[in-house]
């Protein structure tokens, strides 16, 4: 049996009497990427957040390892967790490396100086911004400023990586590239995305949610069925075989009005 490394209990978010999550139970194992998918306004960030600890339930209960997440300190969350969100506006005149040795804050005193320089520059080479170090962080493009935000969470070291929708404001390419490279860390990883076509090569398991509601909690392919991505995107999906390589395509397409039967 596979025990639970997060796991939420019915938890709901209400504000200015508006459900913004409505009752959602999920666990998540070591080594699990999750991705919470769903329209604007679905509650993918509010559960993100709930998931985190930086926003306490209204009611229900996340467990870190079985412990309740709103009885461990803001300081020992951060040993096991990191978030890369989406308004995070690091200071542009910080080099690059001085703000990725600001995920090393939660761990201060704990390792001798000579060690924490070390999970630095390691962090910027999982990165590939070990060229980039001294650079200010103001003159990095969009998706080096991303990979950056990842490397300062890397640093810190987490047990769960959570990420409110990453590859906002890249490129296609570059989008695909970040993902890739999440994947390939080996983290336990909770992210929020807005690409339906980044889920499926990323995901080892899919939240879709609609109207703060999590209506289905599985593997991408149970998921991300026909039925409910038209009825919550208004998109068909379509699996066909990669052309040149051995895995499966996932494509979504806006259904054609035009050619529909009236």
């Amino acid at each position: 049996m596979t025990v639970a490394l997060l796991e939420a209990s019915d938890v709901t978010a209400i504000a200015n009497g508006q459900r913004l999550v409505d009752a959602v139970s999920l666990s998540v194992a070591a080594g699990d990427r999750l991705a919470i998918i769903g329209p604007n306004g679905a509650g993918k960030t509010t559960l993100l957040r709930m998931l985190s600890g930086m926003l306490r339930p209204s009611s229900g209960e996340v467990k870190l390892a079985g412990r309740r997440l709103d009885r461990i300190s803001a300081a020992e969350r951060a040993l096991h967790m990191a978030v890369v969100g989406q308004t995070d506006q690091p200071d542009p005149r910080l080099a690059v490396i001085d703000y990725v040795e600001l995920g090393r804050i939660p761990h201060a005193g704990l390792r001798r100086r000579a060690e924490e320089r070390d999970i630095v520059v390691e962090a910027l080479c999982r990165t590939g911004l070990l060229p980039l170090l001294g650079r200010s962080i103001g003159s990095l493009s969009g998706g080096e400023r991303q990979r950056a935000q990842l490397a300062r969470a890397i640093a810190q070291e987490p047990r769960i990586l959570f990420l409110d929708e990453p590859t906002n404001h890249l490129d296609p390419r570059a989008r695909s590239e970040l993902l890739e490279l999440v994947a390939g860390l080996g983290m336990t990883v909770i992210a929020v995305l807005h690409d339906l076509s980044l889920v499926s090569p990323f995901a080892t398991t899919v939240a879709v949610m609609d109207r703060a509601r999590l209506l289905a909690l599985a593997a991408p392919r149970e998921a991300l069925t026909q039925q409910l991505i038209r009825e919550i995107f208004g998109v068909d999906v379509f699996r066909l075989r990669h052309p040149t390589e051995d895995r499966e395509l996932t494509v979504f397409e806006v259904p054609n009005r035009a050619l529909s039967p009236s």
